[in-house]
């Protein structure tokens, strides 16, 4: 009976450490797979764009818009479809120039589009009446950003 005590603590310390390399292992994982560039869709045919993401949209790498920067002719409706999660596809205007890295040139007369929470597989279009270059990112994810050239 005195041999009990000893054997069932390291019982305890085996379970222990084995659910530590186990979790160790899970976490690890879920970071690499975060972290991996994911292969953006190849653009639909002029003048639509797609919004995408991978598994997790925490990056530029993992999630966008395709392509990230359309030409147009003014007069021109342009469409996003989402096919990730939910995005927005929102002008950059002079509320919000510096704050999310939008160029702070574009903050002069252009429209202002704001398409609201976009969910998967819904779209969001504007047409496009003023020459210019709008620059627009997703507004909860502000590594999204994208541009249209109206010419």
């Amino acid at each position: 009976m005195t041999n009990e005590k000893p054997v069932r603590s390291r019982k305890i310390v085996w379970i222990i450490v084995g659910v530590a390399i186990v979790t160790t292992a899970i976490v690890a994982s879920l970071f690499y797979a975060m972290n991996q560039p994911v292969t953006p869709p190849a653009p639909p045919n002029a003048p639509n764009v797609i919004i995408w993401n991978g598994t997790f949209c925490n990056t530029a790498r993992n999630c966008g818009y395709s392509p990230t920067t359309r030409n147009v002719t003014s007069g021109t409706t342009v469409t996003w479809t989402n096919n990730g999660n939910t995005h927005t596809v929102t002008s950059c205007d002079p509320s919000n120039a510096n704050s999310v890295g939008c160029p702070i040139h574009d903050a002069g007369g252009l429209d202002s589009f704001d398409s609201g929470m976009i969910a998967n597989g819904a779209t969001f279009s504007h047409t496009f009446t003023a020459k210019g270059t709008y620059y627009y990112y997703c507004t909860l994810h502000p590594w999204m950003r994208g541009e249209i050239i109206v010419k």
